[in-house]
């Protein structure tokens, strides 16, 4: 059948009508040659291919297994040197008002505002792209703005607002639940569950959140990855990199970290069962600006939650739960420009602490990096160059059970002129300085 070309925007809500999906948003770009989608647990045995869509982060994820032997597989290698296998199929896709059927590689798409992508090859010959209706499909057209409370004055600003006609949902920061790590970063609101990167347009009425900036930051950071719109853009300029951001900002970029969460002290309050049910016993709660393994806490039981949370309002802290990684030791690699120099690999005596860190009590070992993985040596010199780090101090543990890596921590002051190996780190930074010089 001959069809005419149907003219669509560069957002558009398709459906998957084979499992019963309808109105996933979808990003339509001229620039990419194959269409994508998310898909979690992909799994190929005996020349089956089987695989979930989406992952359980995504409000599309139905938990359905597919399987199928019509696909096709290419081996690549990742940021990281490690080979990966990525898997196409063919899906039919509704669009416009018309149903394809679309050849798709199978992706990890969490950290991507559109769980969907669609590329020239699905377009040619069906369908043309009109930038001006950028947006229109997805009938997204509400600002979110972003306050620290719901004052008299905010709601006579927000009603000015919306008398001009513009929608506009306040919410306030203590609203707001921060996952990250496992299946994909998500910022969304409670109760809701809306993930703030699906509004037209985020508003950062206030960016001062505790009296801290690093929240804000973090949250701009996490829209900016997604390609959302936001004023001001200046806001993820404003904080030093605390373990929030760089969650995030590592997450985003495929650095595994271990799975947290982030609320405000209003709803980490009564957030003991969730997070057990997410993160499993014991977790971690540490302060998300805390250095020198300070602050940090291993969580067995909710009387040790509450009396921690009454230590952190005490300290104005502001904690991030964590999974607790089991392990033996963790490694700090010292990069200078992008360049991994010094490896330092840290034990614990005693069995009281669960921290490896020198400062409280940890036994440290100057490891040769050469004998370290490729890969391990990749994500440092990834992990310093998303924060343009020159000099950095980035710690990495491998949780023993599973023997996957996680990067804990970037550190923009790795201790040069103190701590351990005092000698080698001023020779290797002397080395450094050298080499600058003569740029």
């Amino acid at each position: 059948m001959n069809y005419h070309l149907t003219a669509i925007g560069t957002t558009e809500k398709i459906a998957l009508p084979d499992y019963g999906l309808d109105n996933v948003p979808a990003k339509v770009d001229t620039g990419a040659d194959s269409s994508a989608i998310w898909a979690s647990n992909i799994i190929e045995k005996d020349s089956q291919l089987q695989f979930t869509l989406f992952g359980p982060a995504s409000p599309y994820f139905n938990g359905k297994v597919i399987r199928t032997k019509k696909y096709s597989s290419v081996t690549v290698k990742n940021s990281f040197g490690h080979s990966e296998v990525r898997y196409k199929v063919k899906l039919r896709l509704g669009i416009a008002g018309r149903t394809i059927k679309v050849s798709v590689g199978l992706a990890n798409r969490s950290a991507n505002r559109f769980p969907v992508l669609i590329g020239r090859r699905t377009l040619h010959g069906k369908f043309v792209v009109d930038v001006a209706k950028r947006n229109q499909a997805l009938g997204n057209h509400k600002v979110l703005m972003l306050i620290n409370n719901k004052s008299a004055a905010n709601r006579k600003f927000t009603e000015d607002l919306m008398s001009k006609g513009i929608e506009i949902e306040r919410v306030t920061y203590d609203q707001l639940v921060f996952s990250l790590g496992g299946e994909g970063n998500r910022i969304t609101i409670t109760p809701s569950g809306a993930d703030i990167s699906d509004y037209g347009l985020v508003y950062f009425r206030t960016s001062k959140v505790h009296g801290r900036d690093f929240v804000a930051a973090a949250i701009a950071q996490y829209l900016a990855n997604r390609n959302a719109e936001y004023i001001d853009r200046s806001v993820n300029l404003l904080a030093n990199p605390d373990k929030l951001y760089q969650y995030i900002m590592l997450a985003d970029n495929g650095v595994a970290v271990p799975q947290s969460v982030f609320m405000l002290p209003h709803l980490l309050n009564d957030a003991y069962e969730r997070l057990v049910v997410d993160l499993g016993l014991p977790f971690i709660l540490k302060d998300s600006s805390g250095s020198r393994g300070e602050h940090n806490y291993l969580i067995n039981s909710h009387a040790e939650f509450s009396r921690t949370l009454r230590q952190a309002e005490d300290l104005d802290l502001l904690l991030i739960a964590q999974k607790y990684i089991p392990n033996d030791f963790d490694y700090r690699l010292i990069t200078l420009g992008g360049q991994v120099v010094l490896a330092i690999k840290r034990t614990r005596k005693v069995s009281e602490t669960h921290l490896n860190n020198v400062s409280q009590g940890g036994r440290a070992e100057l490891v040769d990096p050469a004998s370290l993985k490729p890969a391990l040596i990749n994500q440092a010199g990834l992990s310093a160059k998303l924060f343009q780090l020159q000099i950095a101090g980035v710690d990495l543990v491998q949780d023993k059970v599973s023997k996957l890596w996680y990067c804990l921590e970037v550190n923009k002051a790795p201790h040069i002129y103190s701590g351990s190996f005092i000698d080698e780190k001023a020779a290797a930074f002397a080395n450094y300085l050298n080499q600058r010089l003569l740029i």
